[in-house]
């Protein structure tokens, strides 16, 4: 039985929490989705997958209930195409700078007229392979997520714009890349990002777009939650895993010296 969308949970009112998938591991992604986050997003940006690798990913975590989603590589459309061609159930594209960026991310993702992906439906893990063709399209525009990435000063100049682009469903903002762009790396309390971070907010919400973020510094996840994001995507698998592990070290040696000294 098919799961609900995130896009479709997101429209009834739902506040989604998720995951990074950056190890590539599918032990490590399925424990990952058996902790019971909303989401995991794979991300070819920074992870050291393949296309092939993110399949299996997203096949440890949709076996335990997780939605798949992707962040692509770039905004480049062969990118994006092959990321949609094999069927996440939503995309992040990473750096969305201007407008005109924005309108060629969602012409990527639409077949003609109305865009300019390449069309081979039959042949994709998307349309389970060629055996749901039909309604292909529809259940795209009713069910697919498309997620633009806002991390520089010149987004923001331009946010309002943005925010208006028909098909773009979410804007998530990446505050460290916001920071060094805005030339404040890492003072995210400084007023110069605090202004810019509240005027991303408040164009995606005024504009009736989903609005998500990773917590950092001050801004919990409770934080976040409160200001409207409808998605918090916080712990990568490679970070708790390291974070757990040199706990476990630390511990160890606790006790290692507590029996030395006894």
């Amino acid at each position: 039985m098919k799961h609900p969308s995130i896009k479709s949970k997101l429209r009834a009112g739902e506040k989604l929490n998720g995951c990074w998938i950056e190890s590539f591991s599918p032990i490590a992604t399925e424990i990952m989705a058996l902790s019971g986050y909303d989401t995991g997003m794979i991300d070819l940006e920074h992870g050291a997958g393949s296309f092939l690798d993110a399949i299996s990913m997203m096949q440890a975590l949709d076996a335990n209930g997780c939605r798949p989603m992707i962040r692509a590589t770039s905004a480049d459309h062969a990118i994006l195409k092959r990321v949609l061609d094999i069927g996440p159930q939503g995309m992040m594209v990473p750096n969305i700078r201007n407008v005109e960026e924005a309108h060629n991310v969602v012409a990527g993702c639409r077949y003609g007229p109305r865009g300019v992906r390449g069309a081979a439906p039959v042949l994709l893990r998307a349309t389970d392979y060629g055996k749901r063709v039909d309604g292909y399209e529809q259940r795209m525009d009713e069910d697919f997520l498309l997620i633009g990435q806002i991390e520089s000063k010149e987004a923001v100049d331009q946010i309002d714009a943005i925010a208006a682009v028909d098909g773009l469903d979410m804007l998530f903002i990446g505050p460290i890349d916001l920071s060094a762009s805005l030339g404040a790396l890492g003072q995210f309390d400084s007023d110069t990002f605090i202004d810019a971070f509240e005027r991303i907010e408040k164009a995606t919400l005024d504009a009736g777009k989903f609005l998500g973020c990773i917590p950092f510094a001050a801004w919990s996840s409770e934080r976040l939650f409160r200001n409207g994001h409808h998605l918090v995507l916080s712990g990568s698998d490679t970070v708790l895993l390291r974070g757990a592990a040199e706990q476990d070290v630390q511990d160890l040696q606790k006790a290692r010296d507590a029996a030395s000294r006894s």
